[in-house]
């Protein structure tokens, strides 16, 4: 009746793999949280595209559907495993601690839907690129970071992530660019060799050694962010900016008050 499928199935999958993880948050597990999030990105959100290519049965329900699944589990949920992580921490004296945990949840939630309306509002159209860092990437880099067995090791320990979940939050704004699955032919190899690295080695390491499993999770993800953008070549930056500035007039114009 309203276009729900088998590959809204799927979807379901990964939107559910959210549910359970705000709830294992509610109940102070973060790193089961984790898990379920991977869950239902590893055995959804993978296949869901897919299915609906593969069936020819992609629709505008299904689209919507999907990226509302996805602003749930790959930023709303991370955003929960975020404060829960970081409430308990004791890096400052209640509440303050609260306040803190607060504060870096709501960066990733707040910027991510800022960055939702301003792409609907003045979309940026370039086969292959996504503008500014992806919710997901965002998402699964928190994820990383704070259920990491060896962040409270590394130099700074939690308080390195007081800057960096900000920061990373805030890279979600930029316009700066990101190849996506449907990146040109001639780089599609690459992507798709980094792809299955990730999915094998996380799905490997979930079964194998859970322990160091977000280690993985965070390494993959900050190797992406800081190094996704060298698979583009001059011409396809350049062609990539020239819509950006388009995107930039359409969002200033839409911004003026109505006459």
């Amino acid at each position: 009746m309203f276009g729900f499928g088998i590959k809204d199935i799927f979807t379901t999958i990964n939107l559910m793999g959210g549910v359970v993880a705000i709830c294992l948050c509610i109940d102070g597990q973060p790193f089961y949280a984790g898990i379920s999030v991977m869950c239902g990105y590893l055995f959804g959100d993978t296949l869901d595209g897919y299915v609906a290519r593969k069936l020819g049965t992609s629709n505008q329900f299904g689209a919507e559907y999907d990226t509302i699944s996805d602003h749930l589990s790959h930023v709303i949920a991370p955003a929960a495993i975020v404060y829960t992580v970081y409430k308990d921490v004791g890096l400052l004296p209640h509440p303050w601690s609260q306040i803190l945990a607060l504060g870096l949840a709501a960066s990733l939630i707040v910027s991510v839907s800022i960055r939702h309306a301003r792409n609907i509002v003045a979309p940026v159209e370039v086969k292959g690129v996504w503008a500014g860092l992806p919710r997901s990437v965002l998402g699964f880099w928190a994820i990383g970071y704070c259920n990491a067995a060896l962040a409270p090791h590394v130099l700074g320990g939690w308080w390195l992530g007081v800057a960096l979940i900000p920061m990373m939050s805030i890279a979600t704004l930029t316009y700066l660019p990101f190849p996506s699955h449907r990146i040109s032919r001639k780089h599609r190899f690459g992507f798709y060799v980094g792809a299955v690295a990730f999915l094998g080695g996380t799905t490997a390491t979930m079964f194998l050694k859970p322990t160091f499993l977000f280690d993985l999770v965070f390494f993959y993800m900050t190797f992406y962010s800081f190094t996704a953008w060298l698979t583009l070549t001059k011409d396809e930056r350049t062609e990539y900016f020239k819509v950006v500035d388009g995107a930039k007039a359409q969002l200033r114009a839409a911004s003026r008050p109505a006459a």
